[in-house]
């Protein structure tokens, strides 16, 4: 059989008969492109386990009242009560507006804090963030200006803020299911005259429908491993392991996450005898409770909350 060179219109009624005329890619997509999903930020490429082992407690009560103002702009007030020695309560106001690819979010709390945060999307691809802070506390107020571009198998970052700070990211998917990255962080001028450092992180996800599991190893000699496995669709279990190299102590942790319709449940046990659990329950579409409790065995301390949240 005689082989029609390609780019003829006798070559193109063909690939059209057999359905391959749209399959055809250019040379610079052959060689970079790949059918991997996008891994995500490196930044969360934890998020599954944090979800089991960084539960927001809190002590005392807390509200907190959302209102939607227009389809552009919304307010919320949060305030905080709690039978501390020096600080029995907190009152955060925030004003949030969106519109297109815009999205600016603010905070403002009664200590003097104010913390402001402005998104744009640029594009599909590129998304740039600027973040800032200011305090009261000395060398404390800080800046900084990230842009994300999310590739087609991969996800990159790069910061840029105050103190001489600079940081990089690169997450990559290897196969469908393996993803590995390196993040880069140097800070020139620390604040109280420290010396300048830089930490590097390499880090590998192995991920599937059911489970993740994830190991990360520091500059400064610290390793974290941690297995999250979805047991069924609304029971997960998870393991946390951190060792560091240098003092050669490391803690264990365990936990898992139950949701029913009656609420869902949290809790998380780790070696050094600290135990937390939280329990939200959502009352009706604008409205929830939720229950935080912590006991830590090797400090002999308890503290226990409750909240409520509204919407309108």
């Amino acid at each position: 059989e005689e082989l029609l060179p390609e780019g003829t219109p006798q070559a193109a009624a063909i690939m059209e008969a057999d359905g391959t005329a749209g399959l055809k890619k250019p040379f610079w997509q052959k060689l970079l492109g790949s059918d991997n999903p996008n891994p995500g930020k490196f930044e969360d490429i934890g998020s599954d386990s944090r979800k089991i082992f960084m539960l927001d407690s809190f002590e005392g009560m807390r509200f907190e009242y959302q209102r939607g103002l227009s389809n552009s702009f919304g307010v919320s007030h949060i305030l905080h009560l709690q039978p501390a020695q020096d600080n029995y309560g907190t009152y955060d106001f925030s004003a949030n507006f969106s519109q297109g690819k815009h999205l600016l979010l603010s905070r403002t709390q009664t200590n003097g804090d104010v913390l402001a945060r402005y998104i744009l999307t640029a594009t599909p691809n590129l998304t740039v963030q600027f973040q800032s802070q200011l305090t009261k506390a000395p060398h404390q107020s800080n800046a900084i200006l990230t842009a994300d571009y999310k590739g087609g198998d991969w996800f990159g970052q790069l910061k840029v803020g105050s103190f001489a700070q600079w940081g990089l990211s690169y997450l990559q998917s290897v196969t469908k299911n393996l993803a590995v990255g390196v993040d880069l962080t140097y800070l020139g001028r620390p604040p109280f005259n420290q010396m300048p450092m830089c930490i590097s992180t390499v880090a590998a996800r192995y991920s599937t429908e059911r489970m993740v599991a994830l190991a990360q190893l520091t500059s400064n000699a610290r390793i974290q491993a941690a297995y999250v496995q979805r047991v069924k669709d609304n029971l997960t279990f998870g393991t946390e392991f951190t060792f560091d190299l240098g003092s050669r102590e490391s803690t264990c942790a365990a936990g898992y996450e139950y949701s029913t319709p009656q609420g869902s449940f949290k809790t998380n046990l780790s070696s050094d005898g600290k135990v937390t659990s939280t329990f939200e329950k959502q009352l009706s579409e604008v409205s929830a409770v939720v229950l935080s409790a912590e006991v830590d065995h090797g400090k002999k301390a308890c503290k226990y909350g409750i909240g409520l949240q509204l919407l309108q």
